[in-house]
C-alpha cells in the first residue's frame, strides 16, 4: 500500500512538472483604449462644462475602431450605447447594437448594416413601452424628365432635380432612366409601389423599401433602350455638392457628402435609407454623350414613418 501511495505521489509530481514546462499562450496584445468626449448635440469637446457623452473605443493605427465601443453618459457613467463601428464621422453601426435611456431602459436593440437598421430592430421609450411606427409611401419627386445635352453641345450637358422630402421620411425608392435621343419613349407609375407598402403591415423600414423597389422595378421595361448611355450621377443632401457639379464639368469632389455615385449606370431602381432629418435631395445627372443628347426620366417616393 505504501509502493502505491509512493507511485501516486511520484506522478503527481511530474505532472505538475509538465505543466510547469509547457510553454504558456501569448497574450493578445491590445491598443489601449481611447476615451473621448461630446457636447449634447455629439460635437467632441475637451471643456468639461459642455461634456455630455463619453465615448471608450479602440483603434488600430488607421484610426478604425477594434471591437466593441461604448459610449456613457456623463457625469453618471450609466451607458448609452454599445456595439461595433464600421466607421466614425458620421457614425455607421454594424451588427447587433443596443442603446439605453438615461434611467437605465433599453432605448433600442437590433442589428445594422451599413449603418441601417435591420427587420429585427425594436424601440421602446424611457417607460418601457415599446414604439410602434405607421409607415405610408408618398410621392417626393413625381415622374419627372429632363433633356441633357451631349457634352460638346452649346448646351448644358448637366441637370439636377431636387427632391423635397417629407418629414418623417427614412427612405426613399428612387428609378432613374437616361437614354439617348431617339430611343423609344419611357414612363411608369409609381401607384404599385405606393399599393406595395401600403399593403406590407407592420414590416419594418429596409423591408417596406424592398418591396416598394421590387414593384417600381417591374414598371417602365416595354421600351428598352438599343444603346447604353454614356453618363454618371450622384445623389447627395448637400447643396453645396449641387451647386459644385454645375459650376464644373459634372464632378463632385469627395469632401462633399454623396449617398450614391454612378457611372455608365443608365437604368437604375433602387431602395435607399436616409439619416434621420433628411429634408432635401440632389440627383445630379451629366450627359457623357460626345456628340448625342440624352433625356433623363426620374421618380422619387418617400417611405414616411410615423412612430409612437
Amino acid at each position: 500500500m505504501a509502493q502505491n501511495y509512493s507511485l501516486l505521489f511520484l506522478l503527481l509530481i511530474i505532472s505538475v512538472s509538465a505543466a510547469a514546462q509547457r510553454p504558456k499562450p501569448a497574450a493578445v496584445s491590445l491598443p489601449p483604449a481611447d476615451t473621448v468626449y461630446f457636447d449634447r448635440d455629439w460635437e467632441r469637446t475637451e471643456t468639461l462644462e459642455e461634456v455630455a457623452y463619453a465615448r471608450i473605443a479602440r483603434h488600430d493605427a488607421a484610426g478604425k475602431t477594434i471591437g466593441t465601443v461604448r459610449d456613457y453618459y456623463f457625469p453618471s457613467w450609466k451607458k448609452q450605447w454599445e456595439g461595433k463601428l464600421a466607421s466614425e464621422n458620421p457614425d455607421k453601426p454594424t451588427g447587433l447594437c443596443c442603446g439605453w435611456h438615461e434611467n437605465g431602459q433599453v432605448s433600442f436593440r437590433g442589428t445594422y448594416v451599413n449603418g441601417v437598421h435591420q427587420a429585427d430592430f425594436r424601440s421602446w421609450h424611457d417607460d418601457g413601452r415599446e414604439i410602434k411606427c405607421a409607415s405610408v409611401m408618398q410621392d417626393a419627386l413625381p415622374l419627372s424628365n429632363a433633356t441633357i445635352h451631349c457634352s460638346n453641345c452649346l448646351h448644358s450637358s448637366r441637370k439636377v432635380f431636387t427632391v423635397e422630402l417629407p418629414v418623417g421620411t427614412v427612405g426613399i425608392v428612387y428609378k432613374l432612366d437616361v437614354r439617348d435621343e431617339g430611343q423609344p419613349p419611357i414612363s411608369w407609375s409609381t401607384a404599385l409601389a405606393v399599393a406595395a407598402v401600403a399593403g406590407s403591415g407592420g414590416a419594418a423600414a429596409p423591408a417596406l423599401l424592398s418591396t416598394a423597389a421590387t414593384a417600381l422595378t417591374k414598371q417602365g421595361n416595354n421600351a428598352p433602350p438599343t444603346v447604353s448611355t454614356k453618363c454618371h450621377w450622384y445623389i447627395t443632401p448637400d447643396e453645396n455638392a449641387a451647386q459644385q457639379f454645375l459650376a464644373t464639368k459634372g464632378t463632385i469632389s469627395r469632401d462633399k457628402l454623396c449617398f450614391r455615385a454612378a457611372e455608365n449606370t443608365p437604368q437604375e431602381t433602387r431602395p435607399m435609407a436616409v439619416p434621420a432629418g433628411t429634408r432635401r435631395l440632389y440627383v445630379c445627372v451629366n450627359n457623357d454623350n460626345y456628340t448625342t443628347d440624352a433625356t433623363a426620366t426620374l421618380s422619387v417616393s418617400a417611405l414616411v414613418q410615423d412612430c409612437k
